[in-house]
């Protein structure tokens, strides 16, 4: 039975039998993966610390029958300050429940692993809804639906500061001669435009009043939500 190794962050566990637990767990080279913990609920368990959501694991796993097996478990960052804040607890479940829900399991995409890595190591730096846009609309970049921010998806002329319209259906900009689709200000196309430029650097250093953040938390939420064609369970809980 081959062993191989892998980083990879917790996204959720289930009880398995009386003692075990099947761990689903984003890798940075084998994508998302549902694997075996076994013994992992005894009392004395050494693994299960190892295993806590969110933590950034160093994984070693055994090929197993139907399900691979964990056999070795190194937390390299339990992001301790997260599960011990309420709020970034509850960004951080809804991060991994859009992950869990929207990418197919074995297929790698070490781009998403990095993006949802960085997203925790910074989510005490970044007000907590930009936060979630910013994961938000580089998670559809990386699955390929990258928004349309600077020409007119109909005349594709330049997209200019006016009543620019969000078309969802087409993911993208519809300029205000051609008006049709969700009214957007232009502060919020600039804020879209550095989250899918800049990395968290820049977007830290954003100052915006309350009504534009909720503008753009509105607009990256129902893009998402269009595209996968469901809500999140754990979207009701964010503040």
């Amino acid at each position: 039975m081959a062993n191989f190794k892998t980083y990879g962050i917790i996204l959720k566990r289930q009880n398995f039998g009386e003692a075990d637990r099947i761990v689903t767990i984003l890798t940075e080279k084998f994508g998302k993966i549902r694997v075996l913990a076994k013994g992992v609920r005894k009392t004395l368990s050494k693994m299960a610390w190892h295993l806590e959501p969110f933590c950034l694991t160093r994984l070693e796993l055994a090929e197993g029958r139907n399900l691979d097996i964990i056999c070795g478990a190194e937390v390299k960052n339990s992001f301790f300050e997260i599960r011990n804040d309420l709020q970034k607890t509850t960004i951080s479940f809804y991060m991994a429940e859009i992950i869990d829900k929207m990418m197919e399991e074995g297929q790698a995409h070490e781009e998403i692993f990095h993006l949802f890595r960085s997203t925790l190591e910074h989510a005490n730096e970044v007000i907590g809804p930009l936060l979630i846009s910013y994961f938000e609309i580089n998670f559809l970049d990386q699955m390929g639906f990258k928004p349309e921010l600077y020409n007119c998806l109909i005349c594709r002329k330049d997209i200019r500061a006016g009543e620019n319209r969000f078309d969802f259906n087409h993911g993208g900009l519809i300029c205000a001669s051609c008006g049709q689709g969700h009214v957007v200000s232009s502060d919020l196309i600039k804020i879209l435009r550095l989250f899918l430029r800049h990395d968290f650097t820049t977007i830290k250093k954003i100052k915006a009043e309350a009504k534009l953040i909720r503008e753009v938390q509105t607009l990256t939420s129902q893009y998402l939500k269009h595209i996968h064609q469901q809500d999140f369970k754990s979207e009701r809980f964010l503040a």
